[in-house]
């Protein structure tokens, strides 16, 4: 793997130069007073995540894998979507077409991106009118984004349908104290230009956190094959949270976010495929009230929610030299969902999360041109009940076990169960864990009454286990870990090309190893590895599964240089992967080679109020696709500025 030595001994070079006295040096300027939190080890066990168990629960205490990106990663990594985060993880893969906004494709321990859900506030955004009710995090900034959790394995006991191969998680902040204003801009290449602001604070009867952002870049040419017409984006990003206090053991809330998002595209991947002015719209708002009731001492807490969930995508392409005629394309799509969750402390190490959820979604869309269609309005209904308990017998041994029953309106009911055990042995720092879960995934919309559709489908169903083995150091700064996991997916819906119409036909596993490595030290110091083995493979062609690597991983270094001053360093490769070259037919099978990528950040605090913040993407501007014929960003660089005041 040439590239993959190459660009390993740049990472280390840079390592190094980091570490260098000249840049070491202590100043005596605003720098010097840091957060005594910020300086403080992060003890890795006793991070709180909310995904493994729909409650807040010490990672010690969840048995499924799970991987946490936190606000601090975030700030250093400098990146400004989703999609840009999720590629730092371990086990997870990122395809886009073409450059920012286009859509994106993330493969969970080589799923497919359908069977991940994706959550924003523990509202469910996974698009009903994609054709397997995906989600793309393309247009996901990370305005106002907390910490972001990635939950492996089949998780549908708790999330139900979609999440047949893991949950992403995406939490925002929530605002506490004196009022705080906050407002950046960033410029660089590709003619990019991005500003936001943000007002939040809080006191113990209310609090609030509000955000808006703007990005605007020329971007490149989504075709990789000769084809030089820029292709821009614009996004726009509006958000908030809210919540009240009344009264003791009473809380009210409201989640807010609207996003408007604009690309260019081209009409294909072959040569001469540009196009002067086909753009593709998405606009998504994301509403949740919600009310939650503390009683008997808070050892039972319920939570009564709303979510209501809006797509609205358009492909426009006015005629033009190349295209006589005019095409346009819309997709509509809305989600209304009741949740009412319930979580009771029976006992000293006995916790007991129970609920019931029902919704109902609806789509429709409908295209003009040389093919004109139309997908009249269409419906789905599906109710469910779930229980899991989760037991604890001092600081050593955890267990969760869950089932859960779904109804749908269409092909009836599905039973699901999940079980993960976990035993850590204080003495040698060592952990070993595991888990079991059982999922379904139900046919969308778009696979049940489009053209292509068949209204008779049956859900399709998954199982998977992982097993694995973690080794801490006594202060917990320091860790290690393998995971072996093994997913089979079953009578999914896929297309079939006999009838050239979706069916219960595709069938595939997923398996694998995962290797992790973690130091969390003080002073600003921490450093992330990861490894992962995926042997995908669709069984009735024994092939590997298209753009899904079967190596892949990384190094994140984040380094306090000197006070106020922090750097990131971030290393990921992808090895070889299939797809089609769908130019021809039928579409050739062909390899696309790997790659390797490192990035840098910096972030200097020049003031308590005053941040200089900058990245250089793609260092040795290394060519690569993740998409056949589709371009990506080469070397380029940005900078920015942040003013904040200190809320006090």
């Amino acid at each position: 793997m040439k590239y993959l030595r190459s660009t390993l001994k740049s990472v280390f070079s840079l390592i190094l130069l980091s570490a260098m006295p000249g840049f070491a040096q202590e100043t005596q300027n605003a720098q010097d007073t840091q957060n005594a939190a910020d300086e403080a080890p992060r003890y890795i066990l006793d991070t709180v995540v909310v995904t493994g168990n729909k409650i807040e629960t010490p990672l010690r205490q969840v048995s499924s894998s799970i991987a946490v990106i936190t606000s601090e990663d975030i700030e250093r990594s400098s990146r400004n979507t989703v999609a840009d985060l999720l590629r730092d993880v371990g086990g997870l893969s990122v395809a886009q077409n073409g450059g920012p906004g286009r859509n994106a494709s993330v493969f969970l321990r080589g799923a497919e991106s359908a069977y991940t859900l994706f959550l924003i506030d523990g509202v469910e955004v996974n698009d009903p009118m994609s054709p397997g009710r995906s989600y793309s995090p393309a247009h996901m900034t990370v305005d106002q984004v907390e910490r972001i959790e990635v939950l492996y394995g089949s998780q549908s006991t708790l999330y139900g349908s979609d999440a047949i191969a893991g949950v992403v998680n995406i939490i925002t902040k929530q605002g506490d104290g004196p009022p705080k204003i906050d407002a950046s801009i960033e410029g660089g290449a590709l003619g990019t230009i991005r500003s936001r602001a943000g007002l939040s604070g809080g006191t113990t009867d209310y609090r609030y956190a509000m955000d808006g952002s703007f990005l605007n870049t020329k971007g490149i040419s989504s075709n990789a094959l000769g084809n030089m017409e820029e292709d821009g984006y614009r996004n726009t990003t509006l958000g908030g949270r809210f919540g009240a206090t009344p009264s003791a053991g009473v809380s009210v809330d409201l989640n807010v976010r609207y996003t408007d998002g604009r690309a260019d595209i081209d009409n294909g991947t072959g040569p001469n495929g540009d196009d002067p002015n086909r753009i593709n719209t998405s606009r998504q708002l994301f509403v949740r009230p919600s009310a939650t009731l503390e009683l008997w001492s808070q050892r039972w807490r319920q939570t009564l929610g709303y979510s209501l969930v809006d797509h609205s995508r358009e492909d426009d392409n006015p005629a033009d030299a190349n295209q006589e005629t005019a095409a346009n394309s819309t997709f509509d799509a809305r989600l209304h969902k009741v949740d009412w969750q319930h979580t009771l402390l029976l006992a000293e190490g006995n916790t007991v999360v129970f609920g019931a959820e029902t919704e109902s979604e609806q789509g429709e869309s409908e295209s003009k041109g040389p093919f004109s269609s139309r997908f009249d309005r269409r419906t789905a209904r599906m109710t469910g009940v779930y229980l899991q308990e989760m037991l604890q017998y001092g600081d050593a041994l955890f267990a969760a076990a869950g089932i859960r029953v779904d109804h749908h309106d269409r092909f009836g009911s599905e039973v699901t169960y999940n079980l993960a055990p976990n035993v850590f042995f204080e003495e040698t720092g060592t952990r070993l864990k595991g888990a079991y879960g059982t999922g379904y995934k139900a046919p969308s919309l778009f696979q049940l009454y489009s053209s292509f559709g068949d209204s008779t489908l049956q859900a399709g169903s998954s199982k998977s286990w992982e097993a694995g083995i973690e080794q801490y150091t006594t202060d917990q700064r320091l860790a290690a870990g393998v995971t072996y996991f093994d997913n089979t997916f079953d009578n999914m819906v896929g297309w079939d090309s006999a009838t050239s119409s979706y069916k219960n036909v595709f069938k595939a596993t997923s398996k694998g190893v995962e290797l992790t490595g973690r130091y969390s030290g003080g002073a600003g110091t921490s450093l992330r590895a990861y490894y992962t083995f995926t042997d995908s493979k669709d069984h009735e062609s024994d092939e590997q599964l298209l753009r899904r690597p079967r190596h892949s991983g990384g190094i994140v270094l984040d380094q306090r240089v000197r006070p106020g001053f922090d750097l990131n360093l971030s290393y990921r490769f992808a090895g070889e992967r299939r797809d089609n070259d769908f130019t021809t037919w039928p579409a050739t099978p062909v390899t696309l080679d790997g790659y390797g990528i490192v990035n840098v950040a910096a972030n200097w605090k020049i003031t308590p109020n005053i941040q200089l913040f900058g990245r250089v993407d793609n260092l040795f501007d290394t060519k690569y696709e993740e998409i056949l014929g589709y371009g990506t960003v080469g070397i380029t660089g940005y900078l920015g500025i942040r003013v904040a005041n200190t809320g006090n």
